[in-house]
């Protein structure tokens, strides 16, 4: 599993530090390409639920967002127009034209599915579209602690893992795991603060954030799969499940990285 995984970050990172080194619209399609994949995945989970959510409602809401997050025109309204006329159109649809067994369930899970991946992931494009060299080290910043605090607990979690940290939903966290994420997440977040113009201090307390909160985002899909009665979302990626696996604690770091740069960087 371990090599496995290992083959696949060598692979995946060189790729993805090329796209983000790049930017604009290459780095804007990939991120719709990785989203709308992720968006297959899940509405497969939830039609292992019992409901039946559009991939095509959900992805359409994606691109809305992200088409808004590459829109450079000041005042621009994709994201409210996106907001304003998906959802009610996408009830109309289950409602009177598909006539699915449960359209108000399968509509909230379709206009729920839209606004977790698209909203969420919106973010990766505002922080590569910052002015660089800034854009590029947030989004690298994102991308490393997030995977720091990945790899920190999965190690730590399978050498001195005892207690769990939530076994109704995934039985394979423990504490031990989380506080190693944490602090894989805080020393990596205290170097690339440099580069990012954060600093040390400042860099290891929003890379713990990462560390703590994305864990938040891995229960989320978690509590999904186990739903669903699977281990994993999707089978892409050797040793470390499908896209939505990849991108659920990514989703929450991206856009709590965005706010801190946003709100206290004032980018």
């Amino acid at each position: 599993m371990l090599r496995q995984r290992l083959l696949v970050a060598l692979i995946a990172i060189p790729l993805l530090t090329a796209l983000v080194h790049l930017g604009g619209w290459p780095w804007a399609v990939t991120v719709s390409l990785i989203l709308l994949a992720a968006a297959w995945e899940y509405t497969h989970l939830i039609r292992r639920i019992g409901f039946s959510p559009s991939p095509g409602w959900i992805g359409l809401m994606i691109l809305g967002f992200l088409g808004d997050g590459m829109a450079f025109l000041p005042g621009s309204r994709v994201a409210e127009l996106t907001l304003t006329l998906a959802p009610p159109m996408a009830l109309v649809w289950f409602w009177w034209i598909r006539r699915t067994e449960h359209p108000v369930a399968d509509w909230a899970f379709t206009a729920a599915g839209g606004l977790y991946l698209g909203w969420l992931g919106r973010s990766f494009v505002w922080l590569r579209n910052l002015p660089d060299p800034h854009g590029r080290w947030w989004v690298a910043f994102v991308l490393f602690t997030t995977w720091a605090a990945d790899t920190g607990a999965y190690l730590v979690g399978r050498r001195w893992g005892r207690h769990r940290l939530a076994p109704q939903w995934s039985p394979g966290k423990t504490w031990e795991g989380f506080f190693g994420g944490c602090l894989a997440g805080m020393g990596v977040g205290a170097v690339l603060g440099f580069f990012i113009e954060l600093g040390a201090g400042p860099g290891a307390l929003l890379g713990l954030l990462i560390g703590s909160l994305g864990t938040l985002g891995d229960l989320s899909v978690s509590v999904l799969k186990r739903r669903a009665g699977v281990k994993d979302s999707g089978n892409l990626f050797p040793g470390h499940g499908g896209v939505l696996d990849r991108l659920d604690s990514l989703l929450w770091s991206g856009m709590l990285a965005y706010l801190y740069a946003h709100w206290i960087q004032g980018f």
